[in-house]
């Protein structure tokens, strides 16, 4: 257990810097969108708050994941919303945002005691729904500027493994302590992986505002 924590702290420090280097490079936060920072920003305080929680009390810290995915979920989709310029396909965003809320309300309001659980349909349908997103932004976009393509990339590799831990059923291998499995160790190694393209984010807009700034 302590090697999937450290594996798990790892990637947190590492959202951390991510978060700090964008927030105080000043000419990286004039280009950058303001949601992306502040994405970056809650997403490492609900983690900081998940790690303690977890690891003072093992187990108790599922409730924490729907702050996580549903923060997820809204920002990145605001992103892709402003980032798309069609109006078809910001409605499309806007009617599917809804739809997802409106399916989310009605497990939660069915059966309570998921607010307590790991709710895997919560987990599926909003990674899905970003995959998607995230796909088709770098579809449409490949001939031109590549804002936000590495953040992409590292989105969509991170969620699918995400996505099909809980869409294979795999959530007992999670919780498995005879033998011990923490199949999360592979999720917290593709957490890694995106927070290191998220990295590259950052390296590409300081490239592109030095450029900007001596053309």
């Amino acid at each position: 257990m302590l090697l999937a924590f450290s594996i798990s702290l790892i990637g947190l420090l590492f959202l951390i810097t991510n978060t700090v280097l964008f927030i105080i490079n000043k000419q990286v936060r004039k280009t950058v969108s303001g949601v992306f920072v502040f994405y970056l920003v809650t997403l490492s305080v609900i983690e900081i708050f998940c790690h303690i929680v977890g690891f003072l009390k093992p187990n108790s810290n599922f409730f924490l994941s729907h702050f996580y995915f549903i923060f997820q979920f809204v920002f990145v989709s605001y992103l892709y919303f402003t980032l798309f310029k069609a109006a078809r396909i910001k409605k499309a965003i806007l009617i599917l945002v809804f739809c997802e809320f409106g399916l989310l309300s009605y497990s939660y309001i069915n059966e309570p005691s998921l607010f307590w659980e790991f709710n895997a349909l919560e987990i599926v349908s909003t990674s899905f729904l970003l995959v998607v997103f995230a796909l088709y932004f770098i579809y449409t976009n490949l001939d031109r500027v590549h804002h936000y393509f590495s953040f992409s990339l590292g989105l969509i590799m991170y969620l699918l493994c995400s996505f099909y831990i809980f869409l294979s059923g795999n959530t007992e291998l999670v919780f498995s302590t005879d033998p011990y499995i923490d199949i999360w160790m592979l999720n917290s190694i593709f957490y890694i992986l995106f927070q290191f393209m998220i990295f590259r984010e950052y390296i590409h807009f300081s490239k592109r505002r030095r450029i900007l700034n001596h053309s």
